[in-house]
């Protein structure tokens, strides 16, 4: 396929990289020559990487002669795949949609990497709505082995079929999101689980080390959850908690609000919820920590009301689950093992 990825940030370079592994030609594009500069330093060294590693077949000189750069989305004309993976400014990415439907064939595809924002709002921009839809990539595209894909109100089915279809053709696993809700699959669960971790140590019950510590050591998550709000970014997840309370999703921790009023972002300004001023923080085991049903009780509810909308299957969330956040059960796994009804 030729594929346009607009944005050569984290997420842009990165499904940039990975549609390049496997065969595709590719044209990256970025408004900014430094961001341009510095996602293709990313490419190299992330392709470097693999080929340390065994994980290419290809030497990543051969891979990158797939990508090109281009300095107007003018040049997107003849992709059969156009992919945005800008901020998420709900404005700057239907600017950016319409002046793409100027410049591609009646066929191309259109895609968001949001993670955050509705599909069918952001397909509002185009004549042809049908075209569009999410692939949700996870950060870093190269590793993680996960993509949601999400069907607009006005996607075809025939577009969505065929993201599927796309997915699996970069070795990725396409998780179906049938219907458009706010945060999809994955990070529709992860709010459930951040708010209840929050409303615990807001309300006084817990400590934050006492709730990272079941997370860490009970449940088997890879990060405590509230190391994981550092590290994704105070603000990042401040913003998104706006976005889609507007929307009628209570995304609501007042632990957040406070951090970010106070300019302490996580990991990028060294303090959060935690002090990342010597590096990850240790997190010890303590003797007096939430049970699993008080840390995972919404989530899990939420995910069986994704199953009872037709959203996705037991299945499919609980390999969403894990391949997304690195859990080593799904949720809805951990509820039958702690017994929630």
């Amino acid at each position: 396929m030729k594929v346009a990825v607009i944005g050569s940030g984290v997420m842009g370079s990165g499904i940039a990289e990975v549609f390049a592994i496997y065969k595709n030609e590719v044209l990256l594009y970025d408004k900014y020559e430094e961001a341009i500069k510095k996602g293709l330093t990313n490419i190299k060294w992330s392709l470097e990487k693999l080929s340390e590693k065994r994980r290419i077949n290809e030497t990543p000189e051969s891979i990158l002669t797939r990508i090109q750069i281009i300095r107007s989305l003018e040049e997107v004309k003849g992709s059969e795949l156009v992919i945005e993976a800008v901020p998420e400014d709900f404005n700057l990415k239907v600017s950016i949609f319409k002046e793409v439907e100027k410049n591609v064939d009646y066929s191309t595809m259109i895609a968001t990497n949001t993670s955050s924002l509705p599909i069918t709002e952001l397909s509002m921009a185009l004549n042809k709505r049908e075209r569009f839809l999410g692939l949700h990539f996870f950060n870093p595209p190269v590793l993680m082995g996960l993509v949601e894909v999400i069907k607009g109100n006005y996607t075809s089915s025939e577009v969505f079929e065929k993201g599927i279809e796309i997915v699996k053709s970069i070795k990725k696993e396409p998780i179906p999101v049938r219907k458009d809700v706010i945060g999809f699959v994955v990070n529709r669960i992860l709010f459930r689980v951040f708010t209840s971790a929050c409303k615990l140590v807001s309300e006084g019950k817990y400590t934050v080390q006492e709730v990272d510590s079941a997370a860490k050591y009970t449940l088997g998550f890879p990060m405590g959850i509230f190391e994981l709000l550092d590290y994704t970014g105070i603000d990042t997840n401040y913003l998104i908690s706006k976005e889609v309370k507007s929307r009628g999703f209570n995304f609501d921790c007042p632990l957040i609000n406070d951090l970010y009023t106070k300019g302490y972002l996580g990991t990028k300004v060294k303090k959060g919820f935690y002090d990342w001023s010597a590096g990850r923080p240790i997190i010890q085991k303590t003797s007096r920590e939430p049970s699993p049903s008080e840390i995972l009780g919404d989530a899990i509810d939420e995910a069986v009301w994704l199953i009872k909308n037709n959203v996705s299957t037991e299945d499919e969330i609980n390999k969403a689950t894990k391949l997304g956040l690195g859990w080593p059960k799904g949720i809805l796994e951990y509820a039958k093992e702690i017994n929630y009804v």
